[in-house]
Order: C-alpha cells, then sequence, then structure tokens
C-alpha cells in the first residue's frame, strides 16, 4: 500500500486525467460513490445526513455523496460554503446542476449563515465533510474555522472525505480540523492518515480505488501490512546455526533487564542461539533469568564495561559462530564503552545499535564516517531523543521534517534507520520509506525498544536487511496490540510483547491468507 504526499497525489490525478484519458468528473464519480458504499457499510440506519461541501474539488466529491444518498432515499441537505456556484470549481459547478435535479436541498452558506448552518447540523443523524482536500494548507482562515468548530461541537458522527478538513495531508501536525469518525481517502493513503497527532482526527482509514493510474504513482514510500512481509522459513534440514546466532551485547549494574528482555526476543523471533555478552559484575542477574539463551562474562569494572572489555569482546565475536550483533542496551555512556562501539563498527557482521549505543556513537567525531566504510549492513533504531544527538538537531525540527532528514541520515551513513515516535519509520540507503500504523501508546514503557532490537538481530540473519526490518516493526507493534487487548494499554509491559511474539507471527501468517481482491480496503 503506496504513501503519498499532496504533491504526488496531485500529479497521478493529473496525469490519471491527461495521459490515461480518465476524466476528471468520471474519478469524481468514482470518489463519490465509493465513499456512498462506505458509509452505508458504517453507518447502515443513518435516515438524515447533512453534506458540507468547499467551493473546490472536495467539494465536487461531497456533491457526489449527497446526490447518491438523496437517489437511495436518505433526507440529504447539502451546504456549500460560497456565496454562490459561480465560486465553485468547474467540476464542482458541474456536479451540482446534476444535484440540482434530484433535490432542491442545497444552501450556500457564508459568514452571516453560520446560525442557520448550526441548527441544521445539530438535528442531522450524520456529517459528510467534503470542505477540504489534500491540497489544502493550513491555517484554516475566516469564518471556514468557525464551521469547523461548529461540526465538531455538534457530537454528531463525522465521514471525512479524502483527509479531514484543516489537515495537512503531509504533516503529523494539525491546529484546527474536523475530528472525524471515520476518513474516506482514495487511492493511496496520505501521511496524515498514519501519523499522531492528525491520525486521531481521521478516525477509522479506508483507501477507496477510484481508478486513478498507479503507474504514476511514486513507491519509495509505502505501509508495511502482512501482505507486504515475507516470513523466513525453517529449513527442514537446518540446525541451530543454520538459523543465526546473534550477540547481545549490553547491560550494566541497576540495567541488566534490557539485556535479558533483548536476548529473550531474539529467542522467540526465530534465532537458533542468542549469547548475551555482559560485564562480569553482572553476570549472576543473566544465568538467573535466562534459561534458553546462554551469557559470557567480560571485565567490568564500576559495574559497566571496563577498558580490556574491548579487546575481550572483539575476540570472542571473531573467534564464535555469530552472525549478527546487537549492541547498546543499558550499557551506559563512558569513555569505555564509546571506545567498545568504536571497535565495533569495525565487525564485518550486521550490526544493530540502539540505546546508548546511539548515545555512544554520537560522541565519536567521525562516526558517520565510520558508519559508510561498513561492509555489512547497519541498523540504528533511535528515538527521537537519540535521533536528535546523532543528527544535532533539535527534536521538534526532526518532528517536523523526519522524512528528509530521516532519509538523508541513511543515506548519507549507508545505515538502515527505525525511527521510533508515534510510529515506526523505516529509511534505507537506497531512498525507501517504510511506515508502520500499528501499535499502541502503552507500548510507550521502558523495554520494548530493547524487544524490538533483539527481534531485529534475530531476523537479519533470516531475510534479507530490508525485508528483516519491515516484518520486525510488523512483529513488535502487532505483539504490542495483541498484548494491549489482553492486558490493555495501561498495564502493558515490555515482557508482554515477548509472551506475544509467538502469536504475532500467527496473525501475521493467518491475514497473508486473506485473498486481497476489494476496491476498497480498510486500514487496520
Amino acid at each position: 500500500m503506496k504513501i503519498l504526499t499532496s504533491k504526488e497525489i496531485s500529479q497521478v490525478d493529473k496525469s490519471t486525467i491527461e495521459k490515461t484519458g480518465i476524466p476528471s468528473l468520471v474519478l469524481m464519480e468514482n470518489a463519490g460513490r465509493s465513499c456512498v458504499d462506505i458509509i452505508l457499510k458504517d453507518f447502515p440506519f443513518v435516515k438524515n445526513v447533512s453534506v458540507v461541501a468547499g467551493k473546490g474539488n472536495n467539494g465536487g466529491d461531497g456533491i457526489v455523496i449527497a446526490r447518491y444518498l438523496q437517489k437511495l432515499g436518505k433526507n440529504v441537505k447539502l451546504f456549500i460554503l460560497a456565496q454562490n456556484e459561480e465560486k465553485l470549481s468547474p467540476d464542482n459547478k458541474s456536479n451540482l446542476n446534476i444535484f440540482k435535479k434530484f433535490s432542491n436541498h442545497f444552501y450556500f452558506i457564508t459568514q452571516s449563515d453560520l446560525g442557520f448552518l448550526e441548527e441544521n447540523l445539530v438535528t442531522t443523524d450524520l456529517i459528510v465533510d467534503a470542505i477540504f482536500g489534500t491540497g489544502f494548507k493550513p491555517p484554516v482562515e475566516g469564518y471556514l474555522k468557525d464551521v469547523i468548530q461548529i461540526i465538531n461541537s455538534t457530537g454528531k458522527p463525522v465521514v471525512s472525505v479524502d483527509i479531514p478538513s484543516g489537515i495537512n495531508a503531509d504533516s503529523p501536525f494539525c491546529d484546527v480540523s474536523v475530528k472525524a469518525n471515520l476518513t474516506i481517502t482514495f487511492g493511496y493513503l496520505k501521511p496524515c492518515h498514519i501519523l499522531y497527532p492528525a491520525a486521531e482526527n481521521c478516525g477509522k482509514v479506508y483507501v477507496a480505488d477510484i481508478s486513478l493510474d498507479d503507474s504514476y504513482a511514486p513507491s519509495y514510500r509505502q505501509l508495511i501490512t502482512p501482505y507486504n512481509v515475507l516470513l523466513p522459513k525453517r529449513e527442514k534440514t537446518g540446525n541451530k546455526y543454520t538459523f543465526g546466532h546473534v550477540a547481545i551485547i549490553g547491560g550494566s549494574v541497576g540495567k541488566s533487564g534490557a539485556v535479558i528482555m533483548a536476548s529473550k526476543a531474539a529467542t522467540v523471533s526465530g534465532s537458533g542461539l542468542t549469547t548475551a555478552i555482559v560485564p562480569q559484575d553482572i553476570n549472576p542477574v543473566l544465568e538467573t533469568n535466562l534459561i534458553e539463551e546462554m551469557s559470557i562474562p567480560v571485565s567490568s569494572q564500576n559495574g559497566t564495561f571496563s577498558k580490556e572489555s574491548k579487546e575481550e569482546i572483539l575476540d570472542i565475536l571473531n573467534k564464535g559462530k555469530f552472525s549478527s550483533v546487537v549492541v547498546g542496551m543499558g550499557m551506559s555512556v563512558n569513555e569505555n564503552t564509546i571506545e567498545l562501539i568504536k571497535g565495533l563498527l569495525a565487525i564485518e557482521k550486521p550490526l544493530v545499535i540502539d540505546a546508548d549505543g546511539l548515545n555512544n556513537l554520537s560522541r565519536i567525531e567521525n562516526f558517520k564516517q565510520l558508519l559508510k566504510q561498513r561492509t555489512f549492513p547497519t541498523v540504528l533504531t533511535p528515538h527521537t531523543g537519540e535521533f536528535s544527538r546523532l543528527t544535532g538537531l533539535d527534536t521538534k525540527t526532526i518532528l517536523q521534517n523526519f522524512e528528509s532528514i530521516g532519509l538523508d541520515f541513511s543515506k548519507e551513513t549507508g545505515s538502515y534507520v527505525i525511527l521510533k515516535f508515534s510510529r515506526m519509520v523505516i529509511f534505507t540507503p537506497e531512498g525507501k520509506i517504510y511506515y508502520c500504523n500499528k501499535g499502541n501508546p502503552g507500548m510507550a514503557t521502558a523495554g520494548t525498544g530493547d524487544v524490538l532490537a533483539g527481534i531485529v538481530g534475530a531476523l537479519v540473519n533470516r531475510l534479507p536487511v530490508e525485508e528483516a526490518l519491515k516484518l520486525s516493526v510488523l512483529l513488535h507493534s502487532t505483539a504490542g496490540d495483541l498484548a494491549a487487548a489482553e492486558k490493555g494499554e495501561e498495564s502493558l509491559k515490555a515482557t508482554d510483547l515477548i509472551e506475544n511474539i509467538p502469536h504475532a507471527y500467527k496473525e501475521i501468517e493467518l491475514q497473508k491468507k486473506v485473498k486481497r481482491d476489494s476496491l476498497i480496503r480498510k486500514v487496520d
């Protein structure tokens, strides 16, 4: 499922009309009819519908919706936010002329008519928001801001056409916007449908196929779903080394749990062997809490890795049959750990750097060059604070420009980046972006990042790195959702995710078997 920006969807729309030859009125008709199909599915008993339409083509979609609902016996009132029909776009005006043949219940609304609009909206059963489309750029100005506030104040269910009016299609941020119960978008998702807080105002999201020509749509930005991930296979002739040996390096006094969780996550994600390499001061804790996993203690100082531990760890990795390395969780930040990370950058194995590993990495003067020189895949798993330290940019700037910053950093360093904020987004050195729309606020708790790092460490041994990251993120978020469904978001713990990884595998496998043949796709 591709994700397009407002500029990209505008170009697809234009090319479909001008090059493929599908008239804009046909696309508008398809859009309106698809919306009606979904409205009747989700609100089967609705009788009175108010459609609030803007003067552009999004308003034209709304007028088509009003016509179909009217033909189907609903009591429809159409409110057009313009002084008269001469202010409407050509396609909008054409559809109004058709609507007139079926109903005279349409009203032009200006500033002086807001009281009349409010009186009608508070008595309706359902409001259709067709004011602004994906081309709109905030802020909302003039009396239209009042219209949106009236819609939100009615307490009535709202269906938004393409995007909730007032939202920037390309941004997670929103000021004044319609708060929809359901949003029906056309052809492709837009970033606002996925990213919080904007996604919260979208409600349930459907994607309707309206015959846009997919050949004009760029494919570098996609949603991760069960239908576009690969699952690893366990060969019948395989042995434990066939499925990879993951080294988990980290931990310090008071933070041994991070390594324990990462190790257990790696095992349950399919690793053939998992070995935790930790400061000797905390090894007894590891021995007590790990059963399937092994541990190797190395020299420690003040409860963390000592200066001597760097060479010890490199020697262990070079002599052992390790196939991937995960480093960083709970390891602390000091001169010794900085040198350890610097040494691990030369390891000729897939390397996953998480948590304090990233904080140590950011303190290495030429770390971007060292990352770029690596010949094996490197995966970085920062949250916005850690990414701020890596990029030198404040978190606000990152959140406002995360796509361009993430892509530039990934290309500059040759590293794969899983950026963790309200959603998880993957950036690849080849310029691809993958969004995940699963997960829940209960996962904002200590240890869930350690679990993700362990999953990634296991799967980079089993799949091509890009596929491994997509599945890792989907497994992690699906496990979180399954755990929340069982225990609620407030009580969710990182270890609940580990317990649900097997169930997440089954859930993904089951969904992959579902045939996808509908022109309307609900975004779960």
